[in-house]
């Protein structure tokens, strides 16, 4: 298997090449060509390594070199848990280890200070408790050759990268704590706003693009005061923190102080110093399944719903949307009238006949479609809606929305352990292959997807718009072939990218506005509310 994933990892990267040294504030950088005539500098230190000492701190200036440093081959990932092997986007294992902070570029051959092409900086998703920067779904050689700079960076995860607790809250000059991933993308920004010029980027034109967790993070840089200056575009996909309209869901630092107390009474530590020596897999192994970034007053000061209603935010362009049934409610895993009665009920106590009547199942067949929709309506297309919202009626930048609904086209006799390929719909992260150009790192350890020309095609469509947003603010251009209307609250107008591309109406929004006037705009279950 190890040899099937390398094999491929090779085809998307291609064999390398010396590429010319480039400058930056730390020290010259040696990359790599790529065959498609990419350049690619992998594994360049954007921070001091996160460990000893330095865990759970504020990242810390990498330290200088002399000569030339060898930025050709990826950086470990951040300590995480593995992925089971079943999943339809497992894409392989990684190496993973604590000194992690480390960032790749990916430039077309021959662009330097002059160039002043766009940049895009995605960040990954993954709960934050899982994803890389080397993962092969997320390479920018693609977008890279369409003319852009493309980074992807690592930042710490799980507790080890949100871990707040009283007395690493204490020993802070900001008197916070928690933060620490949130704090490595604010580096990893800086470090692109020092440095990109020389790798022929415009570091007055940097989009932050991510999915996921990546998306949400994108939503704390808005509100972030320090991250403010380091980026003119965001690109979101399938992820905020807003409830709704002006509503948000970010934890306090005291509520994420409780739960790193209760942390270090599991791994029986007696004091941060202790903490701080425990073996870095001990820490992943007992932490849970979620991490959240909280409000700590340093990274996030406030929660960002009420940056918006202060009218704080980066008042940038915003591309930003979701993906027909991906979920976070486990109502979307029903499949039986009587479990779906059951999951009305428990979620929506004495409202769920009102819930019922909008999404309505009279037997077992009906029951995935409409518990799907409901599922989405309620999770990510409410968080995604809200953030359109929030920055129509509090900003002056514009928003572009868009919606995703094509099924991607699994292989036949390919099983997942999450999905049956055979009665899914079209999941959460189906679009990034689309929008990144990376189908093939899907067919890597093993083939799942037989991907056509016209998902290809589409693929490209959706790179020309990206490619058009970075550049300008607006991802309008002749390769789309349609016209991407400005979303607004009234028509609530987007793009659609499936079997076709079209313009489209926010859709459902009449249902979902019925589900608000219910008090239903959040995503979380019962049980998690009663935590």
């Amino acid at each position: 298997m190890k040899r099937v994933f390398l094999a491929a990892l090779l085809a998307l990267t291609g064999t390398p090449a010396a590429a010319q040294a480039v400058h930056t504030a730390q020290g010259d950088v040696s990359g790599i060509t790529l065959n498609s005539g990419v350049e690619a500098w992998l594994g360049i230190p954007f921070a001091a390594p996160p460990v000893g000492d330095l865990r759970w701190r504020p990242p810390q200036p990498a330290a200088p070199w002399q000569g030339v440093h060898p930025a050709t081959q990826f950086a470990p990932s951040c300590m995480q848990p593995l992925r089971d092997h079943g999943i339809a986007y497992y894409v392989g294992d990684d190496p993973v280890a604590e000194d992690c902070l480390y960032l790749n570029v990916w430039a077309r051959k021959g662009a330097r200070a002059d160039a002043r092409l766009p940049v895009i900086v995605y960040v990954y998703g993954g709960s934050f408790v899982a994803g890389s920067a080397r993962k092969p779904l997320y390479v920018g050689d693609r977008l890279a050759a369409k003319g852009a700079i493309v980074v992807g960076f690592n930042y710490r995860l799980g507790a080890l990268g949100f871990l707040a607790h009283p007395d690493l809250t204490a020993e802070s000059p900001a008197h916070a704590s928690g933060n620490y991933g949130v704090l490595d993308q604010i580096a990893a920004l800086q470090w692109v706003h020092d440095n990109i010029a020389a790798f022929g980027g415009d570091p007055a034109r940097v989009t932050i693009m991510g999915q996921s967790a990546g998306a949400i993070s994108l939503a704390l840089l808005q509100a972030s005061p320090a991250a403010k200056p380091l980026f003119q575009r965001i690109i979101a996909l399938s992820g905020s923190p807003y409830l709704s309209a002006g509503t948000g869901r970010s934890q306090t630092l005291a509520s994420g102080e409780a739960a790193g107390t209760a942390f270090q009474q599991k791994l029986g530590a007696p004091d941060l110093t202790a903490l701080r020596r425990i073996p870095a897999d001990r820490i992943v192994a007992a932490q849970g399944p979620l991490a959240m970034p909280i409000v700590d007053g340093l990274a996030v000061p406030r929660d960002p719903a009420e940056v918006y209603a202060a009218e704080a935010q980066a008042d940038v362009p915003i591309l930003l949307g979701t993906v027909r049934d991906e979920a976070l409610s486990p109502l979307a895993a029903v499949s039986t009238l009587a479990d779906y009665r059951a999951a009305l009920a428990k979620s929506f106590g004495d409202r769920a006949d009102a819930v019922a009547a909008q999404y309505p199942a009279r037997s077992d067949a009906e029951v995935p479609t409409a518990a799907r929709a409901l599922a989405h309506d309620i999770g990510f297309s409410t968080m995604m809606r809200s953030w359109a919202r929030m920055q129509a009626t509090h900003g002056k930048a514009p928003v572009y929305a868009y919606w995703f609904d094509r099924r991607h086209p699994y292989s036949a006799g390919v099983r997942f352990t999450d999905l049956d390929p055979a009665t899914t719909g079209v999941n959460h992260t189906d679009d990034v292959p689309y929008w990144l150009g990376t189908f093939e790192s899907l067919n890597g350890p093993r083939r799942t997807r037989d991907w056509s020309p016209a998902d290809r095609a589409l693929g490209d469509r959706m790179q020309a718009a990206i490619l058009a947003f970075a550049a300008t603010g607006d991802p309008n251009s002749p390769a789309l072939g349609i016209s991407w209307p400005r979303y607004d609250t009234r028509s609530e107008r987007m793009a659609g990218f499936g079997d076709t591309v079209r313009a489209l109406s926010w859709p459902d929004r009449d249902r979902m506005d019925k589900l608000a006037a219910l008090g239903i705009p959040d995503p979380r279950t019962a049980k998690d509310k009663k935590k």
